[in-house]
C-alpha cells in the first residue's frame, strides 16, 4: 500500500511540473511576446530557458526520487525505472527545442547535410553511453546491489546510470565506468552470485581467529582483525601483518589456512636420565586425569639412546586454546618422575641403620 502511494505521489509531482511548465509558457507567450514584441532570437531564448529550466528540474526530482522508489520496488527495479524516466524527459526536451527553432524532427533525419554530420560527431559519443546505459538495463548482466568483480577488483554495484555504473571497491573508494567501457569489454565485469557472496569476505580462504601460513613473511600467525578492505595477522614471531585483501583476490600474496588437526597436535621432544619407562607411565596418567586439555592419549616413541641419556618423541592431540598448558604439564611431569627420590629418615630407616651397625661390630 505504501509504495502505491508514494508512486501516486511521485506521479502528482510529475503532472505539476508539466502544468507548470505549460502555465509559464502560456503567460510568457501572452504578456512577454504578445505585449513586449522583443525581438525573434529573445523570444526563442525565452522559449528555451523555460524547456530547459523545467527539464532540469524533472530530471533533478527524478534522481531524487530514487531511494523513495527503491524502498518499495528494489534498487535495481528503481534504477530501470530512473534511467527511461530520464531518457523520455530528454527525449521531450529536444524535440521542444527542435520546434521552437520550427524544424522537423523528419526534416532533420531526411535531409542529412553538413549539419546533421557535425551534431552526430559532437553527440556521438554521449549517444553511444546513452545507448550503452540501455544495453546494460536490457540485457541485464548485473544489478544493483550485486557483489562483482572490475577487472579482478572486488567490489558492489552502487548505481547504474545512462551514463556510467558506479561500483563500491572492496579496497577502498568508489569506481566509475563508463556504460560504453562495459559493452566494448575494455573493463570486464564479472557478476559474483549470491550463494559464493554471501559476506563481503566469504571469497576470503580465512576467517576471524583462523590459524594461517603466509608467503609474504613465510611464517604462520592467527588472524587478529578481519575487514572488507584488509586483514591483520599476528605472527608467531611477535610481528603483525597487515595487507589489502586485493592482494590475496588478485594472487600477489598467498595466505593458506593451517589445518586444525595439525593445529591441535601438540609434539614434544624429552631427554630422560633415569627411570624412563616411570616417566612415560606419568605422563600417560596426567593426560587421562585431564580430558579438557588432552583429547588423546600421548603417543611416545624413543628416538635415540646416547650413553644412558633416552630421548622420546611425545605427540597428541590438545585443545588449541590449551596447547600451551598442555605442553607445560608434559615437561613438569616429565622433570618430576625422573627425579631421585630423597633419603626419608623414618624410623624403620633408622632401625635398619642400627642394625647393619649392630651387624658391622659383631662382624
Amino acid at each position: 500500500m505504501s509504495s502505491v502511494s508514494s508512486l501516486k505521489r511521485f506521479g502528482i509531482v510529475l503532472v505539476l511540473l508539466a502544468v507548470g511548465a505549460l502555465l509559464v509558457w502560456i503567460l510568457f507567450e501572452q504578456i512577454i511576446v504578445a505585449h513586449v514584441k522583443p525581438q525573434e532570437s529573445l523570444a526563442e531564448a525565452g522559449r528555451i530557458t523555460i524547456v530547459v529550466v523545467f527539464g532540469l528540474i524533472t530530471i533533478i526530482f527524478i534522481r531524487r526520487s530514487k531511494f523513495l522508489i527503491s524502498r518499495h520496488v528494489g534498487p535495481h527495479p528503481a534504477s530501470v525505472f530512473q534511467f527511461f524516466m530520464i531518457l523520455t524527459v530528454g527525449i521531450m526536451a529536444l524535440f521542444a527545442i527542435l520546434n521552437i527553432f520550427q524544424v522537423s524532427p523528419t526534416t532533420l533525419l531526411v535531409s542529412g547535410g553538413v549539419v546533421s554530420i557535425v551534431i552526430g560527431l559532437v553527440i556521438s559519443t554521449f549517444v553511444g553511453n546513452i545507448l550503452a546505459g540501455t544495453l546494460v538495463f536490457m540485457t541485464n548482466p548485473f544489478r544493483v546491489g550485486d557483489s562483482v568483480l572490475v577487472n579482478n577488483v572486488p567490489g558492489k554495484i552502487m548505481e547504474i546510470t545512462s551514463m556510467v555504473t558506479r561500483v563500491r571497491s572492496d579496497i577502498g573508494g568508489h569506481i566509475v565506468i563508463p556504460n560504453t567501457a562495459i559493452v566494448q569489454g575494455s573493463v570486464i565485469v564479472t557478476r559474483v552470485p549470491a550463494h559464493e557472496a554471501v559476506g563481503r569476505d566469504s571469497r576470503l580462504p580465512y576467517c576471524l581467529g583462523d590459524r594461517v601460513y603466509t608467503t609474504y613473511m613465510n611464517g604462520e600467525g592467527v588472524v587478529k582483525e578481519l575487514t572488507p578492505f584488509y586483514t591483520k595477522i599476528m605472527l608467531d614471531s611477535g610481528r603483525e601483518l597487515t595487507f589489502l585483501n586485493n592482494s590475496v583476490l588478485t594472487g600477489s600474496a598467498a595466505i593458506a589456512k593451517v589445518s586444525e588437526d595439525l593445529d591441535n597436535t601438540l609434539r614434544v621432544s624429552l631427554k630422560i636420565d633415569g627411570d624412563v619407562e616411570n616417566t612415560i607411565e606419568a605422563i600417560k596418567k596426567v593426560a587421562s586425569s585431564n580430558p579438557s586439555t588432552f583429547k588423546s592419549a600421548p603417543t611416545v616413541l624413543y628416538s635415540s639412546l646416547n650413553s644412558g641419556t633416552v630421548e622420546l618423541e611425545i605427540s597428541c592431540t590438545v585443545d588449541a586454546n590449551k596447547k600451551n598448558e598442555a605442553k607445560s604439564k608434559l615437561l613438569e611431569t616429565a622433570y618430576m618422575s625422573s627425579i631421585k627420590k630423597p633419603y626419608h629418615r623414618t624410623k624403620n630407616g633408622l632401625q635398619e641403620k642400627n642394625e647393619r651397625q649392630q651387624h658391622t661390630d659383631a662382624g
